[in-house]
């Protein structure tokens, strides 16, 4: 927890740090927003509605062979987990883990396997992507382009990991550490179905920052958005805190990832201000629902017998 708390801190400081660029001499973000093409702000809403729905499915899916969660109660304790790694201390998985137990009585080590599930499926799809990215750079000589060498290096990398996973979990030694709960890392069709979601999620996130580089005067090509949206999920999921690591990470990486970019402008202040917006964009929707999902699983849990 104080490590947590200090990362909170720290990330704070960061979120300063980067509305100091977004905003050095007098740079016109707050106008940008309040000019900015309706139709580009529904996208970056839409694509975050998309994505927050995407991410559900992946761990209902995901837990199908051990259990069988509705898509309400999914996507509530989805939304719900969201907002609370808002927090200083990162509340979410430790509610979600208390849920399953209290509620679905899903034994711990049942939880853990699928929990690791989900984050294989996750940094393995971000993997993916990142080496399909730099696969398809070196190919084409440094220009950017989600072409058949991305797509195809991209998917050949998600099916060898999935395969590996599923055949070095099916032996012995996992069968008796996980005790029954190895079922959600053997299981093929819920692992394919849980690549499927998440690659449709790191789209949406694509999407997201695509929309927030238009709206701050950026142009980012589709490769690029998506490279960008696997630093920003990496930025996010980070042990440290939610609020600021991911904002400054996109901030320092897009420079080298966003190599077209409206000349003769303060191009430091325009990688902050999309740091800066994209983060946003993904709270507006996050923790309104966040809200709503936390306050449907209060009254599921409040309808359990206190001696259960």
């Amino acid at each position: 927890m104080a490590v947590q708390i200090a990362g909170f801190v720290v990330g704070c400081a960061l979120v300063g740090w980067c509305a100091v660029r977004a905003f050095h001499d007098g740079a016109d973000g707050l106008a940008k927003l309040r000019e900015a093409d309706p139709a580009l702000v529904a996208t970056l809403l839409g694509a975050t509605l998309v994505s927050t729905i995407c991410s559900g499915l992946t761990f209902q899916t995901l837990a199908r062979p051990v259990h069988r969660f509705g898509f309400l109660a999914m996507q509530a304790v989805n939304l719900m987990a969201s907002l609370f790694n808002y927090a200083p201390v990162r509340l979410g998985l430790v509610l979600r883990l208390g849920f399953h137990w209290k509620v679905d009585r899903m034994p711990l080590t049942t939880s853990v396997a699928w929990l690791a599930a989900v984050a294989l499926v996750t940094f393995g799809t971000l993997a993916s992507a990142i080496v399909a990215g730099l696969a398809q750079l070196a190919a084409t000589g440094g220009e950017a382009a989600l072409d058949l060498i991305w797509f195809a290096t991209y998917f050949g990398c998600l099916a060898l990991g999935a395969t590996t996973t599923v055949l070095l979990c099916r032996t012995a030694a996992f069968r008796k550490l996980l005790r029954g709960g190895e079922r959600v890392l053997t299981d093929p069709r819920a692992f394919a179905g849980g690549l499927a979601f998440r690659t449709v999620d790191l789209a949406m996130w694509g999407v997201r920052m695509w929309a927030a580089a238009k709206i701050v005067g950026l142009t980012l090509s589709p490769a690029q958005a998506v490279l960008l949206a696997a630093v920003a999920i990496l930025g996010a999921g980070n042990p440290l805190g939610r609020i600021g690591w991911r904002e400054a990470l996109v901030a320092v990486v897009a420079p080298m990832v966003a190599t077209s970019a409206a000349d003769g402008q303060d191009l430091d202040a325009l990688f902050a201000q999309l740091a800066l917006l994209e983060s946003a964009g993904e709270a507006a929707v996050a923790i309104p629902l966040g809200i709503l999902g936390a306050i449907w699983c209060g009254q599921r849990l409040r309808r359990i017998p206190s001696s259960a």
